[in-house]
């Protein structure tokens, strides 16, 4: 045992203690006539003749707080200490692998604070870059559930793909993608992973940078592992979380490891289960790390109570304290720092190695992709062949792409080829799928003395036939019970033009209101069928004309049986339906608008007295003021063109999701328009495994219905009806939750809650 130079005790091995006795050794014998070789002259500059010890750099893994290794760097930097070897683990290994390729401290702040976080932990794809139908499901199941029916019922491996975090280490490695030999980056680098196959950990020291990084950040559990050959990589926290033996063993004659130092757990705390696995983890990784700690010859402890592993919005706060930390060890690490000239020197040598420019790749493959999702994708990125290449404008395709639903993941490099650069495309498919399964929970208090209870799933089959065609089934069982198919066929592969055929059994409940009353709750029983011939505009719209036809059923479930008549006949329509979707997200838009028509020509309906037509439009808009609160507007408006032997009024206002002080189906015209402004506030961040976040919501809001002649002896009880309305709502990944209260003209009012889509 001796003491090391920040004065703790440490274990030096006597190799590492050989070596240094005899560099000094052969210094003061050769004096000044010393040389270094080329590949020692980086990391070694004589001061009175006595070598300089190669230091090598150890980056603790700790999530949001390895951010704070970035000040260490910029200590580092700013005072002039060459670091020759750079080994990490998990979010260290990413600092650390930046770092190493040749960026400096301000390029890490950059990169670092350009990444979104949210979407990076969340782990879906942007809610822009999916195609349109992914968007339909996102809207009409808004949750984050996903399993698959491939081989019996599958969960994916983990919460989040890593698709987004996959995405930002190609792009770091790009440069380095033909470097095999981590040696040769700027600084030597390596990082740790767990082998899931092998139970041992894994050191990445060469082969594909992108590769080892994605491995060592892949927290069980949360981030689906990397599969490579007949390995299964998982994060490297498991067994060695603070590398110090690694770079010992790139040959670091003195280690400066940096150590996360988080708030100890109270045990008078309570704890949830989540809380419960997460720190059973965290003793399982803090006992590797006092290893480590004890083999480290200079030891930094940045403190990091205040702050959580998820906590990326207070990068800066963090990078302050790690320059704070790296500070308090200024007296021992400025023993090794170098004079201006050999900074220069040191910094020319590494610049020297640093790989920034790419060639314009002329070749797209997919190996080991189908050729039908081969065609696909180079189809899709043909227009990078030839050009410069543009890694952002890269990962938004990709994320296009991913949005199809049917990748888990997909990734790139450079390669070369015959003499040529060209790009491959590792699409990874998703091992549980196809068929896709979206489970659906739906609960709707609007009566909160009668909530209304379902549940359902969507089952998505892809090339159901031929290649890109789609056969999508819904599943409903609660208070609303049916099933829904269509298939989706496009006029041929790629084709924007397409034909759907669908059918359908539904029945549901449909409240009646006299005056505000609630009379009776009836069944509305559809079955039927249609087709509809349609275009798709990209990803954000759709068109399509057809024909529904069915037989409809309206019966007394609740009420008084000799008042309350039974409706039944056929009904059918020539539709034309618009829908652009702008929005920035399925569940609770921040930013975008929407916008929707249905026209008909109704030739049958049960009640009805003639043919009739409908118009309906609404339009929706968002407006983000800062990044807690935001804007939202909805305008609708619906009309019969004067038609009134509609039979049972075909539009209808009332419920938690318009006009929230009415009950649902209170307000039945054949003609209104309808307003509504509302503000919106995030209060809290929920866990990344829980859901998103909690907000605040308040609206106001006012329609006009128009009174039917046929109902004119049940008159509306109000003739511009308005409410106001404030509560909470959190996205969770089951589903939004909403909990409010509205208070509304004629002494409406109402406490409500729902579970299901919101806007």
């Amino acid at each position: 045992m001796i003491r090391n130079f920040s004065g703790t005790t440490a274990r030096v091995t006597s190799r590492r203690r050989a070596s240094r006795i005899c560099a000094t050794a052969m210094a003061a014998a050769l004096l000044a006539i010393i040389t270094y070789g080329q590949n020692q002259s980086q990391d070694q500059t004589r001061a009175h003749g006595v070598r300089r010890p190669r230091i090598g750099l150890v980056l603790e893994g700790g999530g949001a707080l390895g951010l704070a290794h970035i000040g260490v760097i910029q200590w580092l930097e700013e005072h002039h200490i060459p670091v020759r070897y750079v080994a990490g683990t998990s979010m260290g290994a990413l600092v650390g692998g930046i770092y190493a390729t040749g960026h400096s401290p301000e390029d890490l702040r950059k990169i670092i604070s350009g990444i979104q976080w949210n979407e990076v932990i969340r782990g879906a794809t942007p809610y822009r870059d999916l195609s349109f139908r992914r968007k339909e499901d996102a809207q009409d199941y808004p949750n984050s559930l996903e399993f698959g029916l491939k081989h019996g019922i599958q969960f994916p491996e983990g919460f989040n793909s890593g698709q987004q975090v996959g995405l930002i280490l190609d792009q770091i490695a790009l440069p380095y993608s033909e470097v095999k030999d981590f040696n040769n980056f700027p600084i030597s680098f390596g990082c740790v992973s767990t082998d899931l196959v092998s139970g041992k950990q894994e050191i990445f020291r060469s082969g594909s940078l992108a590769l080892a990084l994605r491995s060592t950040m892949s927290l069980p559990g949360i981030f689906t592992p990397v599969r490579e050959g007949d390995h299964i990589f998982a994060d490297g926290a498991l067994l060695d979380n603070l590398p110090v033996d690694v770079a010992q063993d790139m040959g670091a004659d003195l280690t400066v490891a940096v150590h996360l130092q988080t708030k100890p757990i109270d045990p008078k705390d309570p704890l949830s289960t989540f809380s419960v696995l997460g720190r059973s983890l965290s003793v399982v990784i803090a006992a590797n790390e006092l290893r480590s700690m004890e083999q480290a010859d200079i030891l930094i402890t940045v403190p990091l109570d205040d702050f959580s592993s998820f906590d990326y919005a207070r990068a800066d706060e963090m990078i302050k304290v790690g320059y704070a930390a790296a500070e308090s060890k200024a007296a021992v690490l400025s023993a090794f720092r170098l004079n201006d000239d050999d900074w220069k020197d040191y910094v020319a040598r590494r610049e020297a190695r640093k790989r920034t420019q790419l060639p314009a790749p002329q070749f797209i493959e997919v190996p080991g992709a189908t050729p039908d999702i081969a065609a696909l994708i180079q189809k899709n990125l043909a227009g990078v062949i030839g050009q410069p290449l543009d890694a952002q404008t890269l990962d938004t395709q990709l994320n296009v792409l991913t949005g199809l639903g049917r990748f888990s993941s997909l990734g790139y490099r450079m390669v070369e080829k015959n003499g040529q650069q060209g790009l491959d495309i590792i699409a990874v498919e998703k091992s549980y799928a196809p068929p896709v399964v979206r489970p659906l929970i739906s609960l709707d208090g609007s009566d909160y003395d009668n909530p209304r209870f379902s549940v359902g799933a969507r089952i998505t089959f892809f090339d159901w036939g031929a290649f890109g065609r789609e056969l999508r089934n819904d599943f409903i069982l609660g208070s609303e019970y049916g099933i829904r198919s269509e298939y989706f066929v496009p006029f041929k592969t790629g084709s924007r033009w397409f034909i759907a055929p669908r059918a359908f059994a539904d029945n549901a409940p449909f409240d009646a209101y006299q005056e505000d009353k609630l009379i009776a709750e009836y069944r509305d029983r559809q079955i039927g069928g249609g087709v509809d011939v349609g275009y798709e505009f990209g990803r954000d719209g759709e068109l399509r004309v057809g024909y529904q036809i069915e037989d409809q059923k309206f019966t007394p479930r609740i009420g008084d049986p000799n008042l309350l008549p039974t409706i039944h006949g056929r009904a059918g329509f020539t539709r034309v339906q618009y829908i652009l979707d702008h929005d920035d997200d399925a569940v609770i838009p921040r930013s975008g608008y929407d916008f929707q028509f249905d026209g008909g020509w109704h030739d049958a309906q049960p009640g009805s007295t003639e043919a009739f037509p409908s118009l309906e439009a609404s339009a929706s808009f968002y407006k983000r003021l800062n990044e807690p609160s935001s804007l939202f507007f909805n305008a609708a408006g619906g009309t019969t063109l004067g038609y009134q032997g509609t039979g049972i009024p075909i539009f209808s206002l009332g419920g938690s999701q318009r006009m929230s002080a009415y009950g649902t189906n209170e307000l039945l015209t054949n003609q209104y328009y309808y307003f509504r402004a509302g503000y919106l506030r995030e209060l809290l961040p929920l866990p990344p495994l829980l859901g998103d976040k909690l907000y605040f919501i308040t609206d106001f809001e006012i329609a006009k219905p128009f009174q039917v002649p046929a109902l004119e002896d049940l008159p509306l009880s109000s003739r511009l009806p308005v409410d106001g309305a404030a509560g909470f709502v959190v996205n969770t990944i089951f589903g939004p939750v909403l909990i409010a209260g509205s208070v509304g003209d004629t002494d409406h009012h109402r406490f409500f809650f729902r579970i299901g889509r919101l806007f």
